[in-house]
């Protein structure tokens, strides 16, 4: 298998090329865009006939178009951590033949059919900060804690089904935007860009667990689409098909779905 990988400028080009900014792809075009991303083709072959993009520090790859089954099965197995591979439905067979025990998930991608009128207004108790400016994690527990410093720091570690990850490295991140509702003197909900694309970002929300039910996740994420509108970008919120409750959150902000993709783990 031939690796191509973020010091190949051209083959990263070349993999952009086939992977639009849609919010299908936003998972796949952000790791393209960030700097964390490889691609993997086979010998002889081009992007263009399909290939697997692989973040190493995520344990995240995504299939695109219909690369071979030893493709797909190398650049996965390369890979450490607990690995979530990404897969449209017209590839998924391929991905069950190279893993066939592998357990497959749906994860359905919301989006807001426009610019919604609380965008207009401003959550009092809400803020957005980088890392410069942020505050102290100190009362949140793990692995959240060390989740968000992470992403502060420009490496982005939520997936759809979470897991071990391998061991932190510097990473060409970029830094990242976060957005956090106070209560009692203290952050207890937040909001970031998981990944971004020239048009979208990925949403990644949390709640502190003494604090779930009472509005502070929506606030949060209010404050940061407001902020990345601001950008020129606009959210895309992926869940599993089996989270109710991130589902009916995003129901509630006004969000619409609008495609699924296959989410495919080893348990």
């Amino acid at each position: 298998m031939v690796e191509q990988g973020a010091g190949d400028p051209a083959a990263l080009a070349a993999a952009l090329a086939v992977v639009p900014d849609v919010p299908r792809w936003v998972d796949t075009r952000g790791m393209l865009l960030s700097g964390r991303a490889t691609v993997r083709v086979a010998p002889g072959s081009t992007v263009a006939a399909g290939f697997v993009a692989t973040a190493r520090d995520l344990a995240l790859a995504s299939v695109v178009g219909h690369p071979p089954v030893e493709v797909i099965r190398s650049a996965v197995t390369a890979l450490t951590g607990d690995v979530n591979l990404l897969s449209p439905d017209s590839a998924a067979g391929l991905v069950r033949d190279a893993f066939p025990l592998w357990r497959r998930r749906t994860a359905i991608l919301h989006v807001l059919p426009g610019v919604t009128e609380w965008e207009e207004e401003q959550d009092r108790d809400a803020r957005v900060f980088t890392r410069e400016t942020a505050p102290r994690f100190d009362h949140v527990p793990a692995p959240l804690g060390g989740e968000l410093t992470a992403a502060l720091d420009g490496r982005t570690v939520s997936r759809f089904v979470p897991g071990e990850l391998p061991r932190a490295a510097a990473v060409p991140g970029t830094f990242v935007p976060m957005a956090a509702v106070w209560t009692d003197g203290r952050p207890v909900a937040f909001c970031y860009p998981v990944w971004q694309t020239e048009r979208w970002w990925d949403v990644s929300i949390d709640t502190l667990e003494p604090y779930r039910g009472r509005g502070f996740g929506a606030c949060a994420a209010r404050a940061m689409i407001r902020h990345m509108r601001a950008g020129g970008r606009a959210p895309v919120w992926g869940a599993l098909d089996t989270n109710a409750a991130s589902r009916a959150l995003a129901a509630k902000l006004g969000f619409i779905e609008t495609a699924g993709i296959a989410v495919f783990t080893a348990a």
